[in-house]
């Protein structure tokens, strides 16, 4: 039986408790039902049968004198409460209690957020009425990088559909965000998250400075040394964060990264104590500046270099800031803890940082990779066991956060007919979807049955096919490293003999399980198909448009590193 609500009660007046409120009333109109707005005036504890949502946080809910239940809830989690007529919307912050909104629009009136810009109400949702419902996170930090995509358009929708499915923090680099910061940050602000800024910006932060100062700056093979030797520049790049902090209120923490480029052995051996030394200083003038914004350092192999990565016994996990672990190069093939030798000194990295981060009272969080284009190429596998898998080991190890890095595809206009109309925001969504659900505290299951509803009487073939594919092409990403800097999909940048590595063999094994597939349905509708234009066709032809686009490119890379090892 439905609850037919007639009033919809806020206690606060804060920017996200109002778009909460917004969002139930638009919700519940768009289900058939309408309703009247009332603010804390307007409730009575005698309730007069009238069917009430109430919104409110945690403390101002245990502030109720009648209230004899104490709710206790973790981080940015909510409650959703029945009692009598009454449904309490409890949520420890305002963002919190527009997540509850979002979860009641789901239980009561079978509400779905699976793809991009389309809301669905399947109606023959099992409607529960169960008393106390308390959701708890899986991670605190649960979010999207973004370091070059500018647009605008499409990083609101993402922010939109995020939030929606319990994403709570958003990092831009610092020139991306200097190109959107007007378009995006309503969406951000009326959501209450958080907002990282960073990563690889040294050179962007140099530029704006010397366009201030007229100062020459650093060369590029000076700039790894930044972080040692200038303190006169790091100064001035401080100043600048704080002054960009002061501009932006939306923004709650820095994240900024050394360039992307490996560190040779002579100057490895200070590089991370110094980096980690600048980012304390940073905090701690952003704290003098009462600029009450978090900082991190990152430890990430740039240029495959383990210095940048591995704890040496003179580096410290810092007391003061957070830590950001990135591993590039990874073999998605298999789990964090696989045997395979670089997996190995990685894992044992990650649980170093992650005890002596802990032992310091600070937090640690893993950068992932699942919806990057780059690493993962045009050739990107689905990957919805290994990102449960990953999630669960990672939530084994008490890891704090996992955000997941979008990159979109990296065109080199050798093959237009894979790459002009390639699709890669709904592709990469597949992953954004599952690392999303996941992360905010859902059950696999739960999130994988919702998906593939959607294909009606073919649900469990497709669910087959992509775990199928998933094994298949997640395959090619363990020679990442030994191609580097080059990919699967880059046999024009490899100038020594990849024979061993058996490379066009398994391509033409993916393209010939691709090819017993029936691609008759949408091969029609290849001439209207553009890169942007997905909402125009169902899921299933989405799905059917992913895997010939697979296919197209395992035939082309295949031909190419066959020829390649001819010659």
């Amino acid at each position: 039986m439905l609850f037919i609500i007639d009033k919809i009660i806020y206690w606060n007046n804060h920017e996200t408790t109002l778009f909460a409120v917004e969002e139930l009333r638009r919700l519940m109109r768009e289900a058939g039902y309408e309703t009247i707005i009332g603010t804390q005036a307007a409730f009575t504890v005698l309730n007069d049968n009238t069917n009430r949502v109430i919104l409110l946080t945690t403390n101002e809910y245990h502030s109720i004198w009648d209230m004899k239940k104490t709710i206790t809830i973790s981080n940015d989690g909510f409650a959703l409460v029945r009692s009598g007529n009454d449904m309490w919307i409890i949520g420890n912050e305002p963002r919190s209690i527009l997540y509850g909104v979002y979860m009641y629009c789901k239980k009561q009136f079978g509400y779905q957020w699976i793809d991009l810009e389309k809301e669905t109400i399947v109606n023959d949702h099992l409607v529960t009425n169960e008393e106390l419902y308390i959701h708890v996170p899986m991670f605190v930090r649960r979010g999207n990088i973004i370091e070059t995509i500018n647009d605008p358009s499409y990083i609101n929708t993402l922010i939109d559909w995020g939030v929606k499915n319990g994403q709570n923090e958003y990092f831009f680099t610092f020139f991306l965000w200097d190109e959107i910061k007007l378009y995006v940050t309503p969406a951000l602000r009326k959501r209450d998250v958080q907002v990282t800024l960073g990563g690889h910006s040294l050179s962007y932060l140099l530029r704006e400075i010397q366009k201030d100062t007229n100062e020459n700056m650093l060369k590029q093979d000076e700039k790894l040394k930044f972080f040692a030797e200038n303190t006169y520049l790091q100064d001035k790049v401080i100043q600048k964060i704080v002054s960009i902090c002061l501009e932006n209120k939306v923004i709650t923490r820095i994240s900024l990264w050394p360039e992307d480029i490996g560190i040779d052995e002579k100057n490895a051996s200070g590089f991370l104590p110094t980096y980690i030394r600048f980012t304390e200083k940073l905090k701690e003038v952003l704290d003098k500046e009462e600029v009450y914004v978090e900082v991190e350092y990152i430890v990430y192999n740039a240029g495959l270099s383990w210095n940048m990565l591995e704890r040496k016994k003179q580096t410290e996990a810092s007391t003061q800031v957070d830590a950001l672990y990135a591993y590039w190069g990874r073999d998605y093939s298999s789990a964090i803890d696989s045997s395979e030798p670089r997996q190995v000194r990685a894992y044992q990295t990650l649980r170093d940082w992650n005890e002596q981060t802990k032992k310091g009272g600070k937090l640690l969080t893993v950068l992932e990779y699942y919806s990057d284009h780059f690493m993962l190429t045009e050739l990107f596998p689905p990957l919805l066991t290994r990102i449960q898998q990953d999630l669960h080991d990672y939530k084994q190890l008490n890891i704090n956060g996992v955000l997941n890095l979008i990159v979109p595809t990296h065109q080199k206009q050798h093959y237009p007919e894979l790459e002009v109309n390639y699709p890669w925001k709904w592709i990469h969504h597949i992953n954004n979807y599952v690392y999303s659900r996941i992360a905010w505290g859902e059950k696999y299951e739960v999130i994988v049955e919702e998906y593939f509803t959607v294909f009606n009487e073919d649900k469990a073939a497709f669910h087959e096919m992509l775990i199928e594919l998933e094994t298949l092409v997640s395959q090619h990403t363990k020679w990442n490293v030994p191609l580097f800097p080059a990919r699967v999909v880059d046999p024009e940048k490899v100038h020594v003999s990849m024979k061993q590595l058996k490379i066009p063999s398994y391509l033409r094994e993916v393209y010939d399980q691709l090819s017993a597939w029936d691609f008759t349905e949408i091969e029609p509708l290849l001439v209207i198909q553009s890169e942007d234009n997905f909402k125009s066709f169902t899921t299933k032809e989405m799905m059917l448009i992913y895997f010939y686009y697979l296919k197209i490119g395992t035939e082309i890379y295949s031909d190419a590193w066959a020829l390649k090892d001819e010659q």
